[in-house]
């Protein structure tokens, strides 16, 4: 047991023998680690597959292995190691840990308990984590590990990390005409192609790199974890990612998809769990009338949902909105979209107020639908008391001063892509 084990850790942990890879490393990201390093508490990185968990710990672990620090990497990816437990795995190594790192931890059976008695007694001082299912690995934090563990959410690129990506290194507004030409048409592709790390360095063969990554967030991610109709829960996956970014209900997709609201419900919690998909909710000061009405339905990655879906890549609004709901979930906003009489597209809450609203819409240079915008914009803004409102689209600018209802308001109108880098 103990040869199998060592020779596999062996294979993941090439710095024992020699220099750390750096093919490993990969680009920076915007997610700065290193203060991490200087608290106790377990590190948990929550995230879609494919999204880089594994090379921020990859980076953390090279400035470690350069400073002479005893690390240990498992990845229970590995055929070999997920037949085993943390505790026959850490006992078959030679030296004492100081840094523990362990990916795809979900794959590993009652690692809880383990690593619980490994941080109270201070047997591991610092222990890092990954994982791609937020149910698993909350259910068990929240039974055994509570107060003693700190979440740290990753997701696909921001349109800044992706231009670094494409070696433009200089993101700060504002910029020269031939630059902005290049970033706009960067940008074209980061709509088209999505944000996975992956994919954005990849020159050809996008889409069929994004195909395999839905069918292993089907098989490998939900099917073998859950008692699913595979055909049945694919049909669902494609129909939310067509529909992304469009009012969403149970029982509507039960009667398009021929299967029971119940099912729906399931099968949405375990996309849900994988990061894959979220649900946006009406506001309501009601948190029961917030829950039993219709819902909006957005997808991890708008690249994804073009390479799989039937119809969302016709529709530029609606992939503008999705980069924009994934943005705000990036930058930690709590959101909510609005609709009585009309619709805003979002609306922010900060403390107990509405802070702030957004319209998302490929042009207002149509009438009617600069009419339709400004209506559900304008209705939000009357409710909640602002005075300001921002309507993002794909190339206009603007500022307009509206006076209604004896109040004066100011819409602001930005180019996504723009308003991406503005923060």
């Amino acid at each position: 047991m103990a040869e199998e084990i060592l020779k596999s850790l062996y294979d993941w942990n090439p710095w024992f023998e020699g220099e750390f890879p750096e093919e490993l490393v990969g680009h920076p990201r915007s997610l700065n680690l290193d203060p991490y390093l200087q608290i106790p508490e377990i590190k948990i990185l929550e995230g879609a597959r494919r999204v880089g968990k594994s090379t921020l710990l990859y980076q953390i672990m090279k400035k470690l292995v350069a400073e002479n620090k005893k690390i240990l990497y498992i990845n229970f990816e590995d055929e070999i190691l997920k037949k085993y437990s943390l505790g026959e795995i850490i006992a078959s190594c030679q030296e004492p840990v100081q840094f523990l790192f362990v990916d795809e931890i979900q794959n590993c059976h009652n690692w809880v308990p383990f690593i619980r008695k490994a941080y109270d007694r201070k047997e591991i001082p610092q222990i890092w984590i990954s994982g791609s299912n937020s149910a698993f690995i909350k259910k068990e934090f929240a039974t055994l590990l509570t107060g003693r563990n700190i979440t740290i959410n990753v997701y696909p690129l921001s349109f800044e990390e992706y231009l670094h990506f494409k070696s433009v290194k200089e993101t700060r507004l504002p910029f020269s005409t031939k630059k902005e030409v290049i970033i706009k048409n960067h940008f074209k592709q980061y709509l088209e192609l999505g944000a996975f790390p992956a994919v954005a360095l990849r020159p050809v063969l996008q889409k069929e790199l994004l195909i395999t990554y839905f069918e292993d967030f089907i098989y490998k991610d939900i099917a073998s974890r859950h008692d699913v109709n595979v055909v049945k829960i694919k049909e669902l996956g494609l129909y939310l990612a067509t529909n992304s970014a469009k009012s969403f209900s149970y029982r509507g997709c039960a009667t398009a998809l021929g299967m029971h609201h119940k099912t729906i419900m399931d099968y949405c919690s375990y996309f849900f769990e994988i990061f894959l998909f979220r649900e946006l909710y009406k506001f309501d000061y009601s948190l029961k009338n917030q829950i039993g009405t219709d819902k909006k339905v957005y997808i991890a990655d708008t690249g994804l949902a073009n390479a799989i879906s039937f119809r969302f890549s016709e529709d530029q609004g609606r992939i503008l909105e999705n980069i924009v709901h994934n943005e705000l979930h990036r930058r930690g906003e709590e959101i909510y979209f609005h609709k009585q009489k009309y619709e805003c597209d979002f609306i922010i809450k900060k403390e107990l107020k509405i802070s702030r609203a957004i319209q998302v819409t490929k042009t207002i240079k149509d009438p009617d639908v600069k009419s339709r915008e400004y209506r559900g914009l304008l209705e939000a803004m009357h409710q909640h008391q602002l005075s300001e409102g921002l309507i993002l689209t794909l190339d206009e600018e603007g500022v307009e001063e509206i006076e209604e209802d004896g109040r004066r308001m100011q819409i602001t109108c930005l180019p996504t892509w723009k308003w991406l880098l503005s923060a």
